[in-house]
């Protein structure tokens, strides 16, 4: 009876991981077949509107004059465009570098400073009460957008009915080695195929964190970005959707910004982004109060971390059942299905991202096995972050650290 039971939990627990490997292959499919009519940037019928661009900074002297250089050379009316600079209580020089621009163009720039730092939702918030754009966009402190960035976003911004924009991010160090090489497949794959593939299908669109811009007016009544959450950007998004409110994917909005460069810094990230999906996931399982596609893809798509772990249990026990039970047991067999369809999606995806870069090189499919050691380092991850969500260990909003490097000919 106890062989039973397990057999039956087994086959449930595998029969959503197939569902979840299958519903996210076909919005990914959907997003990689995919032809998106890029915007064309037109003379604004009417005028354009005013932006506030927050930058929190903390310890970032690396990359931080990197950045608002970059943000100094948007092509925008600079009388319609505002840097608010919040830091941390930086260690470093990157109060003084941020001071420096204030004084060459004390215009544009407003700069607060935090006796504290109580992490990136607490110094949106604090920004946004000295936002007098129409329009508050957010950018890390090591993002470089492109020049056209602002107008393109206003672009999109003249439809009344969008309240939110996500841009897509792509990585300026991803040849700097393996990992980083590894992160940025990750990073194409996430926004050319999956967010692409939503946006196709009218699904959830959500909040990344850098290169998204917001109606100020309806982000002053939602009342700012959670403070408590770990991802605060993918919560604003869920409260955005529980209002009906339509977040749109842009993929001609486009910022650099850095990949993590060590295994270390990826696993801190990992973790604070894993358990904070995980988090939020608990928090608005409401959304499905309320049944349409938006909300059920929402609680899918947070579900990914959780999916993970359950992945990663069915690798453990296959190799278990396999090597000290009964090799012939059918769910043996199911197992091997569900792991055998998950590296064939894996090796369809890194073919398609490695062969969409011109000029297309042979060489670059020699970096698809990597994908899965990686994918088994994520599956780890995302188990450490289950159980620290499980015993509830402290919940840490731990800053992905910088190290300024970027890498040439990077798409």
């Amino acid at each position: 009876m106890p062989m039973i039971i397990f057999d039956v939990l087994s086959i449930i627990l595998l029969s959503i991981l197939l569902f979840w490997t299958a519903y996210n292959g076909s919005i990914i499919l959907v997003g990689i077949r995919s032809k998106h009519k890029y915007r064309t940037i037109e003379k604004q019928n009417r005028e354009s509107p005013k932006f506030s661009i927050i930058v929190p900074t903390k310890d970032e002297d690396v990359v931080i004059r990197r950045c608002l250089n970059g943000l100094l050379d948007i092509d925008y009316p600079k009388d319609k465009m505002e840097i608010i600079v919040v830091d941390g209580n930086s260690k470093d020089s990157t109060l003084q570098i941020c001071s420096e621009f204030r004084g060459k163009y004390p215009e544009n720039f407003k700069i607060i400073c935090e006796s504290k730092a109580n992490g990136k939702p607490a110094a949106l918030n604090l920004a946004l009460k000295h936002a007098t754009g129409e329009i508050v966009g957010v950018f890390d402190a090591d993002s470089l957008p492109e020049k056209q960035t602002l107008r393109k976003v206003a672009s999109y911004f003249n439809d009344q009915k969008i309240i939110a924009v996500q841009g897509r991010t792509t990585s300026l160090n991803e040849k700097r080695n393996i990992l980083t090489r590894v992160t940025a497949i990750e990073e194409k794959a996430w926004f050319q195929a999956l967010l692409s593939g939503r946006e196709k299908l009218k699904l959830f669109v959500p909040l990344t964190g850098s290169c998204q811009f917001v109606r100020r007016q309806v982000l002053e009544e939602l009342g700012g970005w959670d403070e408590t959450s770990l991802t605060e950007d993918v919560e604003l998004a869920l409260r955005l959707v529980e209002k009906n409110h339509l977040i749109r994917y842009a993929p001609d909005i486009c910022a650099g910004q850095e990949t993590p460069n060590t295994i270390r810094d990826l696993i801190r990230q990992r973790i604070r982004w894993y358990r904070g999906y995980m988090e939020t996931a608990l928090k608005y399982g409401r959304l499905l109060d309320s049944l349409n596609r938006k909300t059920i893809d929402a609680e899918i798509s947070l579900a990914g971390p959780f999916m993970m772990v359950v992945s990663m249990l069915s690798y453990l026990n296959w190799f278990f059942v396999a090597l000290f039970l009964s090799p012939n047991n059918p769910i043996i067999n199911f197992t091997g299905l569900v792991i055998a369809l998950t590296a064939v999606s894996l090796f369809s995806i890194g073919v398609g991202l490695t062969t969409a870069e011109k000029p297309i090189k042979l060489r670059n499919i020699l970096w698809i096995p990597s994908i899965y050691v990686y994918w088994l380092l994520q599956m780890s991850i995302a188990g450490w972050a289950f159980l620290r969500l499980l015993f509830r260990r402290k919940r840490v909003w731990s800053k992905t650290v910088k190290k300024g490097f970027t890498t040439p000919n990077v798409t």
